[in-house]
């Protein structure tokens, strides 16, 4: 049995959801843009068309209240489907046979998942939220024949897993589709002022909310004030190495997770951040062949004060493995996360990064945070342990260690042209 459809609106941006044949959409924007509407109606009428099963998911659901179900319970009406879709508390089915599901993704795992592998289409709504361990768990058991998997999202962090892996990187199995406010032709009034008013308030905000860019500095961001002032110095620019300075390393061992490691020169009063190197999975050879591989003229390296912490297997430190590979590392005196967090506050007002060499460093550095206490409603003191943390330690190292980095005499060749710097880390 299959429903009796009126004339229904599609927007525009929308269509290719009904005329072209992908296993991802990904549909992103900001707010009332009614892309999620635009997806429930899709996913309605498909269902009333023939029988299929539906899952909708978000990466965290504790109560059917947090899911979409009450988002198609609307949209059920104003299609006036009523009569064919029947809403339950925990499902809604069709008389066709269409069912549709609702679940949170951070709550499955690799089995507790398999349940889903008949479901015909995916929604995964505010997948911004959505982790890399979600979309590695959800996306292989997805795999009817047909199936399809649609994300919509409003766009935070670059860093966001579905933000990342579909839109900063295309893939040729996704369409893309952008859609944002001014493309719906039922914004009310009051939506349309509110965006206006933050568009006049707070333009890099307006930018995030209502035009869905990502936003380049994270809320709760540790450095967001010296990183505006960076942006606005133009600091971030080409920073070419200075082949008569020598390259001093900082680096964050990672154990079991990533190791960050930071290429800078000192020249009088500035810091040169000439390059940035990150990798996972990989044992100190590796890095040892990255450091001949870039050919820099070496001065001193950096590591924290556990690489002398001899492991229990062998017996060796890393610090004496990484002396047989040529790597003499100097230890770094222990100071709280708060000391090296105020210290390097201090450093990145003399700091020069190579935009491009160090983009992933830098995009780190903005990104270090403050997790948001929902109860308390503040942020915590500890920063959020992520991918944003590894880059933030190593340069906090660099601040602690800076003053015992060698001075080698400036190059006769012209430095970079720019304004003088206040204070800075000589103080």
């Amino acid at each position: 049995m299959t429903a009796q459809i009126n004339e229904v609106y599609i927007p525009r941006k929308l269509k290719p959801l009904y005329t072209n044949i992908a296993r991802f959409f990904v549909i992103y924007g900001g707010r009332g843009s009614g892309k999620s509407w635009g997806v429930a109606d899709y996913l309605l009428l498909m269902g009333a068309q023939k029988p299929l099963r539906i899952l909708c998911g978000r990466e965290i659901q504790k109560s059917l209240r947090d899911s979409v179900h009450r988002l198609l319970t609307d949209r059920i009406q104003a299609l006036h489907l009523g009569q064919f879709y029947e809403v339950l508390d925990n499902e809604i089915r069709g008389v066709n046979g269409t069912l549709f599901v609702f679940t949170g993704l951070a709550s499955h795992t690799v089995e507790s998942i398999k349940s889903f592998e008949g479901v015909d289409i995916f929604w995964g709504e505010e997948a911004q939220s959505f982790s890399q361990r979600s979309l590695d768990v959800l996306i292989p058991t997805i795999r009817k024949a047909g199936s399809i998997i649609i994300f919509t999202l409003n766009p935070y962090l670059p860093s966001d897993p579905v933000y990342d892996n579909f839109i900063a990187h295309t893939r040729d199995d996704c369409i893309l589709i952008e859609i944002n406010y001014t493309d719906n032709p039922f914004l009310t009034d009051e939506l349309r002022n509110e965006a206006y008013q933050l568009k006049v308030s707070d333009y890099e905000k307006y930018m995030n909310i209502w035009q869905g860019k990502v936003k380049l500095i994270a809320d709760g961001a540790i450095y967001k004030k010296e990183f505006e002032k960076v942006q606005q110095d133009k600091r971030i620019c080409p920073v070419p190495c200075d082949p008569a300075l020598h390259v001093h390393t900082v680096w964050d061992l990672g154990v079991g997770d990533s190791t960050s490691i930071w290429f800078c020169q000192i020249v009088g009063r500035e810091v040169r951040l000439i390059d940035y190197y990150e990798a996972s999975g990989e044992g100190l050879p590796h890095y040892a062949r990255i450091l001949q591989e870039k050919g820099y003229l070496y001065g001193k390296h950096f590591a924290p004060h556990d690489i002398a912490v001899r492991e229990l297997g062998s017996g060796v430190s890393r610090k004496e493995t990484a002396l047989k590979l040529g790597i003499n590392f100097l230890i770094t005196p222990s100071l709280t996360v708060e000391d090296g967090i105020d210290a390097a506050r201090q450093l990145l007002s003399a700091c020069w990064f190579d935009e491009k060499k160090t983009e992933q460093g830098v995009n780190c550095l903005r990104n270090y945070r403050r997790e948001f206490n929902d109860k308390m409603n503040e942020f915590k003191a500890t920063p959020v342990h992520d991918w944003a943390s590894h880059a933030a330690d190593a340069f906090r190292y660099l601040a602690i260690n800076v003053k015992n980095m060698s001075h080698v005499p400036q190059s006769p060749k012209p430095t970079l042209k720019r304004p003088p710097i206040i204070g800075g880390w000589m103080g």
